[in-house]
């Protein structure tokens, strides 16, 4: 388990940056898009830049067991509506550059099949 105590948007904050970072980098049209979408739906970019600096610190391992962590708190936490409005939000994302590259997909399936989508 994480230092990290996950929780609604923390948990969507994880995701975002599993997302956004999956090619190793998160380009300027993926931090717009991010921005952009968030700021839609009232969530505060605030604690999303601490999250993310507080994942900016942490190994490549941690990164993906508090994204697994994530997983299981929205599966716990969202109805089935917002399970898929999770899940529209980082395909989303993924899109937002134009294309959505092949570890991206592979991590949107994953979360897709955990979420039970």
């Amino acid at each position: 388990m994480s230092t990290y105590a996950l929780n609604d948007e923390t948990s969507i904050d994880t995701l975002v940056f599993w997302i956004e970072s999956s090619d190793g980098s998160i380009s300027y049209a993926e931090k717009e898009a991010v921005k952009r979408i968030l700021e839609n739906m009232k969530y505060d970019m605030e604690t999303y830049n601490k999250t993310l600096s507080l994942i900016a610190g942490m190994g490549t391992d941690d990164v993906k067991k508090m994204a697994e962590e994530a997983v299981d708190h929205i599966n716990r936490s969202f109805s089935d509506d917002g399970k898929k409005l999770t899940y529209n939000l980082l395909e989303a994302i993924a899109a937002c550059d134009g294309k959505i590259t092949a570890s991206e997909k592979a991590k949107l399936d994953a979360i897709k099949s955990e979420l039970g989508i």
